[in-house]
């Protein structure tokens, strides 16, 4: 199984195997990692929202820095969207990124990206 496919995996058993739309939204520095969960069910009325797993955490990491060691551009973000079972991963390099603008300014336009204006449910991360 490739990382993409583990990434995949790893997300859908932290959303119980429930999602129907499901992100996962991760920054990525040397030594350094935030990666987030957002998710729709056909029963919820809103996004949830869960930290990531370590064992998620670590398999963006090492994919990311797998990535590096094989020459390609080092990415900073990564948006990982699955619907209806098939994945499709965005990247953003560091010289697209907004010189002033931060993980909590760049996170929530991604969830828009993806979900709209549906409310996210951050109450049980």
């Amino acid at each position: 199984m490739d990382a993409e496919q583990k990434i995949g995996r790893l997300a859908l058993e932290m959303a119980e195997h429930a999602a129907e739309r499901l992100l996962v939204y991760a920054e990525v520095e040397d030594g350094v990692i935030s990666a987030d969960l957002f998710y729709t069910t056909s029963v919820s009325e809103g996004v949830r929202f869960r930290f990531t797993s370590t064992a998620l955490r670590e398999e963006i990491y090492s994919f990311w820095d797998a990535w590096r060691k094989d020459g390609k551009s080092e990415w900073r973000t990564m948006a990982y969207v699955m619907v209806g079972g098939k994945f499709s991963i965005d990247f953003l390099y560091e010289d697209q990124m907004k010189a002033d603008e931060e993980l909590h300014d760049r996170r929530p336009n991604v969830v828009r990206e993806h979900f709209g204006d549906m409310k996210v449910d951050y109450s049980r991360p």
